[in-house]
This record gives structure tokens, C-alpha cells and sequence, in this order.
């Protein structure tokens, strides 16, 4: 030590020589830290280190330029500090010196890789070990230490040793407990929010952590600050700041957090959104405690979901997407999640989208603690009004559902009911209409390809069908069953195309193209764009690459398991190739060409969970019923586990298994031998189901030849019947019907047996009386057993008589017609069934929808009573019928299994008391007259299909509700009046009216206006009843005309503008119900005096339905005097041709063109009655009968041939015997300029009678007369698709316009003229004399003369007041022109009353 000693006061000696070179000194100053480094400390040693310390503080070495001897110099300074601690002899600016040089040698501490920096760090460890900082500040070096501090922050970095940032931190933590100031405190704050979290925010959080509570005061009075003057710039630095100092010394802001609050009550936007996202992540840092603790700033934080503005409630839910979640949750957890709930009903979309997104993505932050019920209030978003917010919910609610199957196949979570609501809500989206995004073509991709996770085993995908289904609602399963059908069709179609394309490539010729060409638009609609689609298929035909079409066949295996299906996609899409334009859609293709959504691996682990447990066990099996309707085939390889469940003891899986068997047998491989004694117990002794199912199994798996086995069952089965086990009749009852169903030619054997055995022993049994206790015991809507059985005979007869394979008519169907006649109308044979009061209504249904089942198959042979008296049970006096028999009717109807005339029962229905019958009924009358209206539309618009016969109209069905009507008992009177019972009779036609008129099934049909009109239609179908008569009681036409007329009136009063064609249209009355009238002219005119418009008006007023003033385009208005109106008419111009036999086809000349022709018709007549009727015998208008093709049963060709000729020969005699025929008047090319000033009739249709009026203008441009009626009306007519006859010439250059046998002298002409400019200014008041010379007109038209010339005289007379009968008194003439309009209409309506 002592040589040491010496050697440092040599070294201080030769340092303090001047001009020393620097290797000298550097040599000197490495001698001088050798021996520094040796001492300990001892203030003794000051007299040693004198020498050196005075060398040292010179201002040669304080200021020297050399970094490296100052790094020595340095190194000097800070061993002689640490020897000669605590007090080292140096003066205040000797130390300013040497601090100032340490402050330098820091700055180069961020190069770590220096080899200096052993020597830097020794430095700075000697400085934090003697607290040199305290120096600092006693020398008041304020400057140094601000320099210290901002050289620090500035070079630390992550790379430093640990040594080094507590060297720092302690250097810093002394300066700050002897003296804290502002600018100090700026630095650290600085540091800390940097975006950078590197060495510098690390030292600034060390020492945040460390000095915190001697920073405190200068932090809250600088965030106080900041809080208070919101506006600065600095309005998002402080926020920084908190949540920086909050994370490392939270206490420290304990008076500052509480003044949060008035940030998130101020009234600028941005600073509460700030506020927002800064609490939100203050919750998270606290793990909730800050909810806890500053419970103010947290209920106002809450407030925010509910704030006024859309982007501060987002910002709330985006602050607690990551909040932690715990069991148990804290309250704070479940009031934040509350109001994250609360938004998931949000006005504004973007806000109820991110709602669902915050729930799913805390769902996935901690799935075991969640709360499940969250998820669950998420997936009613699905049921959005916007289509955006339901897209994007459907996307983040699959991300969790795979998420969720994901931990469940892990063990880490079980099956929750809550997110496997997830898919069930997803398969209700295609019922949406107002999107095409979620049709069921794009659902399916959806279930295939996004809801489970691919690596998911079959084995797990089976445990979630299971699950999820078991939440399924009818809705769910007609959705399901609705995509897979698709996926169905679409396989099949794609097996049929690589079937014909093989056989394309073998031979090609145009019908297997144009096959392929039909395979490629069949499978195009189940793509969103059907025409690209289509190209796409085009595109697919070309390639060359067989391999790529074996894909796709094998993809189309039911045998594919889900591995290779995703190898066969990946190699299919391969060779696709990725840069294909069409790449996504051939991707899409073998997602639905596979069996991606369910197989036959998913089917055997469902079938094998079930037989380990019972959970779930119904709806599974309904979920295998679904399954086996569509996709059969699939249950290959599982017949060990169907066999299993069947010899089970449960009925249940008794009966729906033998009903998956019953699907699916085709495909098993079973023998019937091994199960046969299990499925023959079942039809003995098993439940009626499964007797049903068991039959059928034996059906699919029995032999062809084989007809030994049925016949030893019923044998069986009529040997078990005969013995009388009452407690299995209605098994046996139930097996004897599927066997006669099946196997038709076993019972031709027995059927005489078999009707009589039913009917006497089970219909008409004394033995099967209820008894009074069982009758008071039956549950409500249940009748009693006795009653039961007897129905179970009934239904078995049906079977017996309604075969899967169609055969000739039964022997005993006559009968049996007759007992359900009997049972419904309770008369006949029904007085010897024994039955109680109360099971009464149980029978009658029962017979009834026998009725029903039977004209499926026999409705040629149901009479027009069976079929009236079937029909009103929808009027039936029990609701049980009346609901059980609409209800049977509807099934039946939409599976297009029974003719459609049956349709008016539910316009009988529809005014039920109950208010559920009345519902349903209106509903099912709107629906089934839509598909009807589709069906025929469709079929009429497909050139390439066979045109739909007129009888399937929608329209056609009034025939026979006007028929059952007429045949009511409850039909008023001859000499009744009284609008309410004609109101309250005439509902069901009314409400069909009513139907067909608001449907639009037929307005944007634009190929043939005639069929699309439906007040046409129905016109033409009361013309032509008006012109028939009942062919079953002649007694009961004037019913039939009575209520044509009433509904004529209702078509016009509740069309609105019905718009007429000329093409000619005929319509034919089935002949069971109606015959060619030979004499209707009494019944036609007294319906006509009491039925007319206002009466019908108040029909309608009764039933609530307001008739629009401008309902009709074909009726004129009324209009006044003074300011006339004109209004066009809308008329289809068709072809002439169709016009020139129609226009003498009217009321006031039928008897005297049908006289003509009787001697030609007779016998055709005659046909007609046997055969058909409606406009066959009658004369046909063009706007009333329409012309049809022949109809199989009701309209014969035979009639059609007749009608022809009875038409043409009418137009002929027309034209010959009429010179103003439109024939003989549409001749020269000026004809419309010519008809000016002519006074003429125009045909009404829907008055049935012609008007007077004169032709005031013509128009060339539109070739439209404007007509002048003589009740003061004007109208706009194209008179070339009108029915009209000249009544006057009146115009100078009529002689263009003259017929062929005409010759008009000049001076008759002038006269005519003169009389008809007189009459033009009396026009307005001449309504009575108009009427006059109408009725005159009508009279003498029907007359036919031999030339032109008598013609013309009778013209004259009759502009002169005169007629065959008398003059017309002129005194008349003025006593009506005097009267006012009003009164006229008054007279008139009174005179037709009379």
C-alpha cells in the first residue's frame, strides 16, 4: 500500500509537468487508475492523493479535448471520490468541472458494444454509490442535474445490463427525494408516454414507481391542470399520463381519477370520447378493481353506453372487448355486460354490430367464465331489420361457434344449449326475403364450409347435431329440409351430366346436348348469379382433364368419407387451377357437390351416442327421419344399429326407426328373413305407427314374385280381426289397410270379406258402445275409444280403396260413397251405429276427410251432392269438423293431391265465428290461390310445355261454389228482398271474389291478357252460368243466374280497372253440374229486376268492403252538365276477325238468331247437354266466353266442334242479314273521319246492354271516336275492338263509309243530317227519350230485313218519333228534357225496379 501510495504521488508530479504528450499522459492517467483501483476508502490517504488531485484539477485536464484521456481522467475523479468519501478536496467549480465531465463520459453509454463502456459504467456506479447527486445540488448545480437527467433517458435502452438502470434509478430517486422541480418532472412524463416502450419508458416507470409519492403533488396539480383546460393540445397527452402513472403507482392519482367525470360530462364529443377509451382501459389494468375504487367514474362511464352519440357508445364497447372475465363475476363485470346487452338493441346498426362483436370476442377471452346467456341475447341480431348488421353478425357469431367446438373437442368446455342456439338461429335466416345473401343455395355453403371447424372429427360433429337439434322448431326443420333438397337436386343433376357427358364423348349428337345444356340450368339456380352459373357449367364442359370430372363423381359418392372429400377438393381445386376467373365458383361446387354438411360417418356415430345414452333421443331420431326423407342412402352401414334399436322394448325407437326403414331399406343390406319376425310382431301387436312402418319395410324388402308373405299376413291379420281382440283393433285395422294399399291384388281376394267385416262388425257394432264413464272421461278434442275404432275402420277402407299402384275402379266404391254420404248427413245407415252425442263431430270429420283422401284417386266418380255435402262441413255445426276437415283439406292441397274445386270450402270458412278457423282459413285460401295462379301462369308462359286447360284457372273454382250455393237450403226466398240474409248468404262468394280480385298472381302477366285477367275471367264464367241451367234440378237455375248476377256485379264493383281483350274466349261448365239452357229468359229477367247494382252495393256495405268510385275503367262516370269529362278506355286491339261475329251476339237478339238455327243445331244441342255446357249452348260474346282447349271429362271435342260450327253459322247469317254489320261497315280506308256527327249503339259489358250516343270527333293519331251518350257522358272509344251498330248517317261524306247493299239518296242524307245536328243540341236533355228509342231499338233489331232500303226506312221512322208500334209523343220528349239529371237517374232506377 505504501508503495502505492508513492507511485501516485510520483504519477501526480509528472501530471502536473506541462506540455505532456498525450501518449505520456495517457500512460500516466492508466498508472494513476491501476493504483486508485487498489485503495479502499480512507480519508487518511487525502496527503497521498494531494499530488494527484492538484494535477488532476488544472484546467489542462478539466478541459482537455481528448474523449479518451477525459474518460480516464474520469475514472481518476471518480476512485479519488470514493477514496476520500464523504468529503473530497475539491472546490464547488473544480466539482461543476467534474460533474460536467461525468455528465459527458455519460452520454456515451448507449454504445454497449464499446470497449469503454466497462470503464462508463464504473463511473456511474462510483456516482450513484456516492450519492454524488447530493453535491450537485449543495454546489447548486441545478443545470448539471437537468443535463444528468435528460442524458439518461436519453441513452438508456433494453440491451443495458441491470446494473446500469439501477445505477440511474438511483442517481435519479436521490435528486428527487433532496429536490423535486417541473422541469425534472416534464422529463420523466415525457419518457414515460412515449410510443417507443423502450429503455427510456422503462427508466420513467422505475422511476414513477419509485418516487411516486414525493412526485404526487406536481402530477395532480399537472393533470388537475390538464383536466381543467380540456381545449389544450395536451388533451390527449395527460390521459397518456394517467394510464401510464395508474400502472405503476395507481395511488398516486387518487385525487386525480374523481375529476375524470367531467370529461365524460363535457359537451365536446372528442374529449368524452377520450374519456371513454381511457376509463375502458383503466377497468382492464385494474382487473375491475377501478370500478371498485372509484365507483363516481365508473357508474358515468356506464352512462356512455346510453350516450347521444353513436361514436362514444362504440367507443365504450371497443374499451371493455378486453376486460377480463372471472368466476365469479365481480358486479362491476355484470353491470359492464348488462350495458354491453343493452346496445344489442341499438338504433343505430354500427353500434348493434359492434355490441355482438364485443360478446364474442369476451366469449372467447375466457369461455368456461362467460356468461353463456350474452351469447344467446347476441344471436337474436340475427333477426336484424339490416341486412348488414345480420351479415355481420352471422360472420362473428360462426368465428365463436367454431371457437366453441374448437375447446369442446379439447376437453376444455362441454356442449352448451346457449351457443348451439348459434346454427338454429343461421338456418332461419333463409327464410329472409329482403336479401339473397341467406337463401338456402348460400346457407348451404355456409353450414359446409363455416360452421364447424375442418379439422373437426365426425365424432364431435355428430355430439353438436345432436345438440343443436334438439333445439329445433318446425321452422328449423323445413329450413334444413329445404337445403339439404337443394344439395340433393343439385348431386343428382351433376351424376345425370357425367353420365351424359360419357356418353356425349362416345357419340355426340344434338339430344344429349341439349340434355347437358338442361343438367347445366337445373343446377345454375342453385348458384346467386343462375346466369354465370350457367357459363361457368360451360366452361366446365370444355376441359379436357377427365380426371377433374372424376373428382367431382366421387365427391358426389354417398361413400366419400370427410378426409377424402377434402383430399379430392384440394386436388380438384388444384387442377382448377387459383388464377382462374371461375376459381370461386368451382370452389363453391365441390363444397356442394360433397356430402359436406352431414354422411354416412356422422349418421353411424349419431346412431352409436344414441344407443350409449338417451339424451336427446326424440329429436335425434327426428333428426334421422329428416335426414332418411332426402339423403336414404346415407344410412348404409349402419344397419347393425337400426336392427339394434328396433328389437329395443321402447316404442319410440320402435316406431322411428321402422320409419327410417321404411325410407332407407332400399339401400340397407338386410335380409327380410332375419327381421321379418320382428316386423310381423309389429303388425300384430305393435302401435299403429308401427305397423304402418313395418309394412312398408317388408314392401322395400320383399321380392317382386313374392306374394306368399303378404297374403300369410292378412290372413293373420283377418284371423286376429275375427277373433275379436279388442284391445289391438286398431293395429290390425291399420295393417289391413297398408296391405291393401301395397299389395292391391291380395285384397281384390278378400274385398267383399273385408267391407262387410268393417262395416258390420266395426262401424256398426253394438260391442264397441262407449260406455257413459268413458264418454265423461274423454279428454278434450278426443273422442272415446268405440269411437275411434269406428274411424279406424273408415280410415282402413280408404286404404283399402286409394292403392299406391293404380287400379280399376272398386266393386263396393259405390257404397262406401253412400255410407260416408250417410255419416256425414247422420241419416241411413248412420241410425245403426251406436255412438254418443259427443262423438258425433268425430265421425262426421272422419267421413268428411275420407271424402277427401278418396277423390286423391275416385274424384271422377264423387257426385255433385257427395261433393257439396264434403264441402260444407267447413260450415259444419261442430268446430271440431270444421277445423279438422280445413286443416286435412290444406295438406292435401299443397301437395297437389286433390283437384282444386275443392278450394271454395275454405271460402265458407273464412267467416267462421272461431277467430283461429277464420284465420287460418283466409290464409289458406290466399296461398293455395297463389300456387294455383303460379302453376297456370307458368305453364301457360312455357311455350315448350303443354298449355294448362282453363279449368285450372284459380277463377274456374266460383263454378262450383256458385253450384253448392244454389243448392243451400238456406237460400232466400223468390220474393225476399232483404240485403242482410242476401249478405250473410253470399259471403263464401263474396270472400272468393274477393280473393281472386286482390290477388296479383296475375298482374305482371303480360303474355296473354285474356287468362291474366281475372275480373275477365270471371265475367265469362257468369255469362256463360247466365246462359245454362242446373243439370241436376232445373228448378234450382234462378238461384244460379240470381248469383251470377250478384257476382258479375261484385267483379265490376271490385275490379279495379279491369282491362278487356278482343280475342274471342270461351268457357266450359262441367256437365255434371250444368246443361245448355233451353228457355232461361224468366229466370234471367227476374234476377235481373231485383239483383242490380245498388243492391249488391249494399251486399258489400254489409260485409265492410268499400266499393272505389273509380273502380272500373270499362264503366263511364257520371258527369255534370256543365263540365263534361272525358276519359279513355283501354282496349287491347286484336284481330278483327274475332270482333265481326261477336257484334250481333247480344241480349236483345239471342231468341231470334237462336230461331234461325234451330232446324242446323237440334241435334248438336242435344250432345251439348250430355256432355257440356256454358257457351256451347248459348251465343258467345267476345268479352265473355272464352275459347279453351277440350277438357278430358267436362269438355268433350264434340262440343268444341259444335260450338264452332254454331258460331260460324251465326256470324254468317249476321253479316248477310245485317247491312250494319262491322263486317259490312269497316270497309273504306277514311271510315273513322266518317262516322263524325253518326249516332250509334255501343255495348256495355258490364251493364249487359247497348247505349246510344253520337260521334262527336275522331282522332287519327290514337284512331279514337269520342262518343256523346245521350245521358250527357262523353268517352273515348277505338271503335275497331268495340261491339257497336250504326243507328244514323249523318255526315256529308257518309257515302265512303256506306255498306255494300246501301245506296243513300242526297237529299235523305241531307235530311238525316239536319235531324242529327238537332238532336246533338239537345243531347243533354234527352235521357228520357234516349231510353225510349233504346227499348224501340232493342225491339226492332231483332227483325232482320231483305234489303237496305227497308232498313233505312226504319232508320227514318225512328228518328221521327215513330217505330212499328206508334209514334213516340213529342210531349214526351220535352216533359223529360225539363227534368234534371238527378231526377232522370231517379226514374230510371225506379223503372228497373219495376
Amino acid at each position: 500500500m505504501a508503495e502505492t501510495e508513492s507511485e501516485l504521488k510520483e504519477v501526480g508530479r509528472s501530471l502536473s509537468q506541462s506540455r505532456l504528450n498525450k501518449e505520456t499522459t495517457v500512460k500516466l492517467l492508466k498508472q494513476a487508475e491501476s493504483g486508485l483501483s487498489e485503495l479502499s476508502q480512507s480519508p487518511s490517504l487525502q496527503g497521498s492523493l494531494t499530488p494527484l488531485c492538484n494535477a488532476l484539477s488544472k484546467s489542462a485536464f478539466l478541459q482537455h479535448k481528448d474523449k479518451d484521456v477525459k474518460l480516464l481522467i474520469a475514472v481518476c475523479f471518480s476512485e479519488i471520490m470514493r477514496i476520500l468519501a464523504p468529503d473530497p478536496p475539491f472546490t464547488d467549480d473544480v466539482f461543476k468541472e467534474i460533474f460536467g465531465i461525468f455528465i459527458g463520459i455519460f452520454t456515451d453509454l448507449g454504445d454497449i458494444k464499446s470497449p469503454f463502456l466497462p470503464r462508463r459504467m464504473k463511473i456511474l456506479e462510483n456516482v450513484a454509490a456516492l450519492r454524488c447527486s447530493v453535491i450537485m445540488l449543495d454546489i447548486g448545480s441545478d443545470n448539471l442535474v437537468l443535463d444528468m437527467f435528460k442524458t439518461f433517458f436519453s441513452v438508456a435502452k433494453q440491451g443495458h445490463q441491470s446494473s446500469v438502470f439501477q445505477a440511474m434509478l438511483s442517481i435519479i430517486t436521490q435528486i428527487l427525494e433532496e429536490k423535486i422541480s417541473q422541469p425534472l418532472l416534464d422529463i420523466i412524463l415525457k419518457n414515460l408516454v412515449r410510443e417507443e416502450k423502450g429503455g427510456p419508458y422503462k427508466l420513467a416507470s422505475l422511476v414513477i414507481q419509485n418516487c411516486g409519492d414525493k412526485l404526487e403533488p406536481l402530477i395532480r396539480n399537472y393533470l388537475i391542470s390538464c383536466i381543467s383546460n380540456v381545449g389544450d393540445s395536451s388533451a390527449k397527452l395527460h390521459h397518456r399520463v394517467i394510464l401510464e402513472v395508474f400502472q405503476s403507482s395507481p395511488q398516486t392519482l387518487f385525487l386525480v381519477i374523481p375529476r375524470l367525470t367531467h370529461e365524460l360530462l363535457a359537451e365536446n364529443v372528442d374529449i368524452r370520447l377520450d374519456a371513454v377509451q381511457l376509463i375502458g382501459e383503466l377497468l382492464s389494468l385494474s382487473n375491475l378493481r377501478f370500478g371498485q375504487e372509484y365507483n363516481t367514474v365508473f357508474v358515468e362511464f356506464l352512462n356512455r353506453f346510453a350516450d347521444k352519440c353513436a361514436d362514444i357508445r362504440i367507443a365504450a364497447l371497443e374499451s371493455v372487448k378486453c376486460l377480463p372475465v372471472q368466476t365469479p363475476l365481480p358486479n362491476e363485470a355484470n353491470e359492464i355486460l348488462e350495458a354491453v346487452g343493452g346496445r344489442l338493441l341499438d338504433f343505430e346498426d354500427k353500434v348493434r354490430i359492434q355490441a355482438v362483436s364485443v360478446v364474442c370476442q369476451l366469449a372467447k377471452s375466457n369461455i368456461n367464465s362467460f356468461p353463456s346467456e350474452f351469447v344467446l341475447q347476441a344471436t337474436e341480431r340475427l333477426r336484424d331489420k339490416r341486412v348488414s348488421v345480420r351479415k355481420n353478425v352471422v360472420q362473428k357469431l360462426l368465428e365463436l361457434y367454431r371457437y366453441y367446438c374448437d375447446k369442446c373437442s379439447k376437453g376444455v368446455f362441454v356442449i352448451d344449449q346457449n351457443y348451439e342456439q348459434i346454427p338454429c338461429k343461421i338456418l332461419l335466416l333463409c327464410f329472409d326475403k329482403d336479401t339473397e345473401a341467406f337463401r338456402p343455395k348460400n346457407l348451404e355453403l355456409v353450414l359446409a364450409e363455416e360452421l364447424f371447424p375442418l379439422s373437426l372429427s365426425s365424432k364431435d360433429r355428430a355430439s353438436h347435431w345432436i345438440a343443436f337439434f334438439s333445439l329445433f322448431t318446425p321452422a328449423h326443420i323445413k329450413a334444413l329440409s329445404t337445403i339439404l333438397s337443394q344439395k340433393k337436386r343439385l348431386q343428382s343433376e351433376m351424376q345425370v351430366y357425367l353420365a351424359q357427358r360419357l356418353k356425349d364423348k362416345e357419340s355426340s349428337d344434338e339430344e344429349t346436348q341439349k340434355r347437358i345444356l338442361t343438367c347445366f340450368n337445373k343446377m345454375s339456380v342453385y348458384f346467386p348469379d343462375a346466369s354465370k352459373a350457367c357459363e361457368f357449367f360451360n366452361n366446365l364442359h370444355q376441359m379436357k382433364d377427365n380426371n377433374i370430372f372424376k373428382d367431382l363423381s366421387e365427391l358426389c359418392s354417398e361413400n366419400t368419407s370427410f378426409d377424402s372429400a377434402k383430399s379430392l377438393r384440394e386436388s380438384f381445386l388444384k387442377k382448377i387451377g387459383s388464377k382462374n376467373q371461375s376459381y370461386n365458383f368451382f370452389k363453391a361446387l365441390s363444397w356442394k357437390c360433397a356430402y359436406s354438411i352431414i354422411n354416412s360417418e356422422i349418421i353411424q356415430c349419431i346412431l352409436a351416442e344414441m344407443l350409449t345414452s338417451q339424451k336427446y333421443i326424440d329429436s335425434t331420431f327426428e333428426l334421422l327421419h329428416v335426414i332418411s326423407n332426402i339423403f336414404p342412402s346415407l344410412f348404409k352401414g349402419s344397419e347393425e344399429h337400426l336392427v339394434e334399436f328396433l328389437s329395443d322394448d321402447s316404442d319410440l325407437a320402435n316406431e322411428k326407426c321402422l320409419q327410417i326403414l321404411a325410407k332407407s331399406s332400399q339401400y340397407l343390406s338386410l335380409n327380410l328373413s332375419d327381421i321379418y319376425p320382428l316386423l310381423e310382431r309389429k303388425c300384430l301387436e305393435g302401435t299403429r305407427l308401427e305397423s304402418k312402418h313395418a309394412i312398408q319395410v317388408i314392401s322395400s324388402l320383399i321380392h317382386p314374385s313374392d306374394n306368399t308373405t303378404f297374403s300369410n299376413l292378412l290372413k293373420k291379420v283377418l284371423g286376429a280381426l275375427n277373433k275379436g281382440q279388442n284391445g289391438n283393433i286398431a293395429t290390425l285395422l291399420q295393417s289391413l289397410g297398408q296391405i291393401a294399399r301395397f299389395y292391391p291384388s291380395i285384397f281384390d281376394n278378400y274385398e267383399k270379406q273385408i267391407f262387410n267385416f268393417i262395416i258390420k262388425k266395426i262401424i256398426c257394432s253394438n260391442e264397441l258402445v262407449p260406455s257413459s264413464e268413458e264418454t265423461s272421461s274423454c279428454e278434450a278434442e278426443s273422442c272415446s275409444f268405440s269411437c275411434k275404432i269406428k274411424i279406424f275402420g273408415i280410415k282402413a277402407l280408404v286404404k283399402c280403396y286409394t292403392p299406391n299402384k293404380i287400379t280399376n275402379v272398386r266393386n263396393q266404391m259405390k257404397d262406401f260413397f253412400a255410407i260416408l254420404s250417410d255419416i256425414i248427413l247422420e241419416e241411413g245407415i248412420f241410425n245403426s251405429i251406436s255412438i254418443s252425442e259427443y262423438d258425433k263431430p268425430y265421425l262426421r270429420a272422419a267421413a268428411s276427410k275420407s271424402v277427401l283422401n278418396l277423390a286423391t284417386r275416385w274424384d271422377p266418380y264423387i257426385s255433385p251432392k257427395l261433393f257439396s255435402l264434403t264441402i260444407l262441413r267447413a260450415k259444419d255445426s261442430s268446430h271440431i269438423v270444421r277445423r279438422s276437415f280445413i286443416n286435412k283439406l290444406y295438406s292435401l292441397l299443397k301437395e297437389n293431391k286433390i283437384p282444386n274445386k275443392y278450394i271454395c270450402a275454405f271460402s265458407f270458412s273464412s267467416t267462421d265465428s272461431i277467430s283461429e278457423i277464420r284465420t287460418n282459413s283466409q290464409r289458406f285460401l290466399t296461398e293455395v290461390l297463389k300456387e294455383m295462379g303460379k302453376k297456370y301462369i307458368a305453364n301457360q308462359n312455357n311455350s315448350g310445355a303443354e298449355k294448362e286447360k282453363l279449368t285450372n284457372h284459380p277463377a274456374y273454382i266460383v263454378i262450383y261454389l256458385i253450384h253448392i250455393l244454389a243448392h243451400h237450403e238456406n237460400f232466400p226466398s223468390d220474393e225476399s228482398q232483404d240485403e242482410d240474409s242476401y249478405a250473410e248468404f253470399s259471403s263464401p262468394l263474396i270472400v272468393m271474389l274477393k280473393a281472386l280480385l286482390d290477388s296479383d298472381t296475375f298482374k305482371n302477366n303480360n303474355n296473354n291478357e285474356n287468362i291474366g285477367n281475372i275480373p275477365l275471367f270471371t265475367l265469362g264464367i257468369f255469362r256463360a252460368i247466365q246462359k245454362a241451367e242446373d243439370s241436376i234440378d232445373p228448378n234450382m237455375t234462378h238461384k244460379l243466374h240470381k248469383l251470377s248476377k250478384i257476382g258479375a256485379i261484385v267483379t265490376k264493383l271490385l275490379s279495379k280497372g279491369c282491362k278487356l281483350s278482343s280475342e274471342p274466349l270461351r268457357i266450359l261448365l262441367p256437365s255434371a253440374y250444368y246443361k245448355v239452357s233451353t228457355n232461361n229468359s224468366e229466370y234471367h229477367n227476374s234476377s235481373r229486376n231485383l239483383i242490380d247494382e245498388s243492391f249488391v252495393k249494399k251486399i258489400l256495405k254489409a260485409h265492410d268492403i268499400s266499393t272505389p268510385k273509380d273502380s272500373n275503367e270499362l264503366v263511364v262516370k257520371k258527369q255534370s252538365s256543365d263540365a263534361p269529362k272525358t276519359r279513355s278506355r283501354k282496349r287491347s286491339q286484336n284481330d278483327d276477325k274475332s270482333n265481326q261475329s261477336s257484334k250481333l251476339d247480344n241480349n236483345n237478339n239471342n231468341n231470334n238468331n237462336n230461331n234461325n238455327n234451330n232446324n242446323n243445331n237440334n241435334n248438336n244441342s242435344q250432345k251439348d247437354k250430355a256432355s257440356s255446357c256454358g257457351s256451347a249452348g248459348t251465343k258467345q260474346d267476345s268479352r265473355s266466353l272464352v275459347g279453351t282447349e277440350e277438357d278430358s271429362r267436362d269438355c268433350a271435342s264434340l262440343v268444341e266442334n259444335q260450338v264452332k260450327k254454331k258460331k260460324l253459322t251465326k256470324a254468317t247469317q249476321a253479316s248477310k242479314g245485317n247491312p250494319n254489320s262491322t263486317e259490312n261497315c269497316r270497309e273504306k280506308e277514311k271510315s273513322g273521319e266518317a262516322l263524325v256527327g253518326c249516332q250509334i249503339k255501343l255495348w256495355c259489358p258490364f251493364e249487359e246492354s247497348y247505349r246510344n250516343g253520337i260521334v262527336d270527333s275522331f282522332s287519327s293519331q290514337n284512331n279514337q271516336h269520342k262518343i256523346a251518350y245521350d245521358n250527357g257522358e262523353s268517352d273515348l272509344v277505338n271503335l275497331d275492338n268495340e261491339k257497336w251498330e250504326l243507328i244514323t248517317h249523318q255526315h256529308k261524306g257518309i257515302s265512303k263509309f256506306q255498306p255494300k247493299d246501301c245506296s243513300f239518296k242526297k237529299d235523305e242524307t241531307k235530311n238525316m243530317s239536319d235531324r242529327a245536328k238537332s238532336s246533338r243540341r239537345k243531347r243533354s236533355d234527352s235521357d228520357s227519350s234516349s231510353e225510349e228509342r233504346e227499348a224501340s231499338n232493342n225491339n226492332e233489331s231483332e227483325k232482320e230485313y231483305s234489303s237496305s232500303d227497308e232498313r233505312l226506312i226504319f232508320l227514318k221512322k225512328r228518328k221521327s218519333g215513330l217505330s212499328s208500334k206508334g209514334p213516340i209523343s213529342s210531349i214526351t220528349v220535352q216533359k223529360s228534357s225539363s227534368l234534371t239529371e238527378a231526377n232522370q237517374r231517379d226514374r230510371r232506377t225506379r223503372k228497373r225496379r219495376n
